[in-house]
């Protein structure tokens, strides 16, 4: 009895064992091994998760914050050095990358996305090194958004406004002011324009500062110090001042562009997503295409190169990874390169409508599935970003200001930005 209650111990162990072989095709079954990738709530990389794993052969868990706790999270999480609790790759705004590299939190990927990187826009390959352009990675941009000029055709011809006209910086305010007389009573509004918050230079100051040849912060000795207050920067301001004085009302409460898809604006300068599906769900790009129209930013005049601020996210890794975990830096270096793939990226944007940050995706592919995609790409090819400063918050705020006392208070824009540059020196300096 002893030996038969052995053979059937063995037999059951052996049915056990081919059944395991069976269920994985010819081996044991092997856990994948976990890569942890965190991201902003609602960014979306959860719709090339399923792909990265046929690609990679590990089990990607993307995981989501709201975009300040993300933020706070990162900061405290990788301050602890403790790569248990870090996760192995991240995205991090565009803005906060040097407060990051310097604070010992990102680490150096040149050697991982360099060759890539080749084929990024030069913003976005520029703004993804620290300093800038300075040939040190510390990831790669993944996607963006572009600041452009949306419009409503046919409130334009009720009105009798070229859309031509809102090309340059003296017919916009003419077609403003027109299209302010013929609608107001139908309870539309003609031009939005942005004072709802720190982000309005985003939208009201530095593309024009760009357009116009200036920069925000330039090097000087070794360090930074503002510029925005140079000529450019003075023209830049007067162009919003000249807006707000002819009837273009400043807003301060801003809806994302929902007002505009509800029809509230005629004209609406701001991000690409105003003209998203999620600003108008249940249509089609074809059918939004049909419905709204969109221009570049206005120039001041022809000849002048339309530039427009993107912003976007950084696709890294924490320091604490390669020189904690090695051999979790060698699964994120893989799953890095996976995301970087031309084909990967191509669904990615066309699943999410995203705007492109390199040359090498599928055209033919997003133009059937994102709206204005060639006009967008066109624009991502010229934007400009912001400096990714750790005293970048301060710093905009400060020029929100100047900008909210010459709209608001009558100071006269030379004099209101020489303050805030006055402001922005101690803030540099501290």
């Amino acid at each position: 009895m002893r030996v038969w209650r052995s053979v059937r111990v063995w037999l059951g162990v052996a049915v056990l064992a081919l059944g395991l072989v069976v269920a994985t095709g010819g081996g044991l079954a092997q856990q994948k091994p976990v890569v942890v990738l965190w991201q902003s709530e609602g960014y979306g990389l959860e719709a090339v998760e399923g792909l990265i794993e046929s690609i990679t052969g590990v089990d990607l868990q993307v995981q989501e914050f709201p975009y300040g706790d993300l933020r706070s999270k990162l900061q405290t999480t990788l301050l602890a050095q403790d790569p248990g609790v870090a996760p192995d790759l991240t995205m991090v705004d565009s803005i906060w990358l040097g407060e990051f590299v310097e604070g010992g939190f990102l680490a150096d990927l040149t050697g991982v996305v360099a060759d890539a990187a080749g084929d990024w826009f030069p913003a976005f390959r520029d703004g993804s090194q620290w300093p800038p352009a300075s040939g040190t990675y510390y990831g790669l941009w993944y996607d963006t958004d572009v600041r452009v000029t949306f419009y409503w055709p046919d409130l334009l011809q009720q009105a009798g406004v070229n859309p031509g006209d809102l090309l340059y910086w003296d017919t916009f305010i003419k077609a403003c002011q027109q299209l302010k007389a013929a609608l107001a009573a139908q309870g539309v509004g003609a031009c939005w324009l942005d004072m709802a918050g720190g982000w309005a230079p985003d939208f009201e100051f530095f593309p024009y500062l760009w357009q116009e040849g200036g920069e925000i912060l330039v090097e000087r000795d070794g360090r930074l110090v503002p510029a925005f207050n140079g000529e450019a920067g003075v023209r830049a301001l007067q162009f919003l001042v000249d807006r707000v004085r002819a009837g273009i009302d400043p807003q301060t409460q801003t809806f994302w562009g929902d007002d505009f898809a509800q029809k509230k604006w005629a004209v609406y300068p701001h991000g690409n997503w105003a003209g998203s599906e999620s600003r108008f769900p249940g249509t089609t790009p074809r059918e939004r295409q049909q419905t709204i129209a969109v221009l570049p930013l206005p120039v001041s005049e022809p000849g002048r190169v339309p530039v427009t601020l993107a912003g976007g996210w950084i696709m890294t890794v924490p320091a604490v990874i390669p020189s904690k975990a090695p051999e979790r830096f060698e699964r994120a270096k893989a799953v890095l390169q996976a995301f970087l793939r031309a084909d990967v990226m191509t669904e990615y944007y066309g699943a999410l409508a995203r705007v492109p940050v390199r040359a090498g995706v599928d055209n033919a592919v997003l133009a059937e599935k994102i709206e204005f995609f060639d006009f967008y790409a066109k624009m991502a090819s010229v934007a400009r970003v912001r400096p990714a400063i750790p005293q970048w918050a301060q710093v905009a705020d400060a020029i929100f200001q100047a900008m909210s006392a010459a709209v608001f208070q009558g100071v006269d824009p030379k004099t209101a930005l020489d303050q805030a540059a006055q402001q922005v020196e101690r803030i540099l300096g501290q």
